[in-house]
């Protein structure tokens, strides 16, 4: 998000449990426009039990089951998707929030969510695009992301992911990009789920806990 709007976002106090948004900014040059963004994925609490025990336990961790393609109705089930509990909780917080902007920012855990979400940031090379409704978003949010694929570099491990993005603005439509992010400025993986390639001390997440926009 960074990367596309040209903006350092601040606050990020994911999991905090004070009702804040994830994360704030300031347009630069803009008159002091302000934007908040929350980010969130569909509960996956099994499928995330389940690979904490594969790697407890030293086996590969795995996903099983199928998914309904769905063709053609990518907007229908990013519409089911915020109409549930989880998503409207994560609406209520930002629209409880003073802003001129209130960004959602979705990922999925699991391949049943992924799936749409890599369908909607595809760029398609092929050009067999597939078509997606614009979505009916609640009063005051203006804009929703879905984290789509990523892809490390195949000969440097540790250098850079490309990470594709589908973003849905109101009053404008989609959009799809493609960001280059630096292995080295990610957090560490959770290391109950996943053991972190990087020797440690090696990483340099940037420091986003200033403070520098109020209400």
């Amino acid at each position: 998000m960074e990367q596309v709007l040209k903006v350092d976002i601040e606050l990020a106090d994911a999991g905090a449990g004070d009702r804040q948004p994830d994360g704030a900014w300031v347009y630069p040059d803009s008159g002091r426009r302000h934007a908040v963004v929350e980010i969130t994925s569909p509960p996956a609490t099994s499928l995330l039990a389940s690979w904490a025990a594969a790697k407890r336990e030293g086996r590969a961790q795995s996903e099983s089951g199928s998914v309904d393609l769905r063709l053609g109705e990518l907007a229908e089930v990013c519409t089911e998707i915020l109409a549930e509990d989880w998503a409207k909780a994560n609406l209520d917080k930002l629209l409880a929030k003073s802003a001129d902007e209130r960004h959602l920012f979705l990922l999925g855990r699991g391949h049943d969510v992924q799936h749409y979400f890599y369908r909607l940031s595809d760029s398609y090379d092929d050009g067999t695009a597939e078509h997606v409704d614009e979505l009916s978003l609640p009063d005051g949010i203006t804009d929703v992301w879905f984290r789509g694929r990523a892809r490390r570099d195949p000969v440097e491990p540790l250098g850079a992911w490309e990470l594709w993005l589908a973003r849905f603005q109101r009053g404008v439509g989609w959009h799809r990009y493609v960001v280059t992010i630096e292995e080295q400025q990610l957090p560490a993986p959770n290391a109950g789920i996943a053991d972190d390639p990087a020797p440690e001390g090696w990483r340099e997440p940037k420091n986003r806990t200033i403070n520098s926009i109020s209400d």
